[in-house]
């Protein structure tokens, strides 16, 4: 069963980190408490129950509006498709630098 620690790391800034046993692995994910919060990285399509209930200790899921990630591999971006179920006005946002 993973557990999940929440750090603020600089003012509004929290990282939530989903350490899972099994494994000895523990996966980052960032969180700006702002008047539009942005979830960096959703996570693996498994831990998304964790993260979703590591948000909601910081402020209503329902109010993330952007959600963004470093690049494709599941870990970061693997929930993607469960956050528009609790956050539906949230934007994903990735840059991609085709050059």
């Amino acid at each position: 069963m993973p557990t999940t620690a929440i750090n603020e790391i600089a003012p509004d800034l929290f990282r939530l980190s989903v350490y899972v046993p099994d494994i000895d692995m523990q996966f980052n994910h960032f969180l700006v408490r702002d008047e539009e919060p942005l979830l960096f990285h959703t996570g693996l399509k498994a831990m998304f129950p964790a993260l979703r209930d590591a948000v909601s200790r910081l402020i209503d899921p329902a109010k993330i509006r952007h959600i963004a990630w470093s690049h494709f591999e599941s870990d970061e971006c693997g929930a993607l498709n469960k956050w528009p179920q609790v956050a539906p006005q949230a934007v994903s946002a990735q840059y991609y630098d085709a050059s």
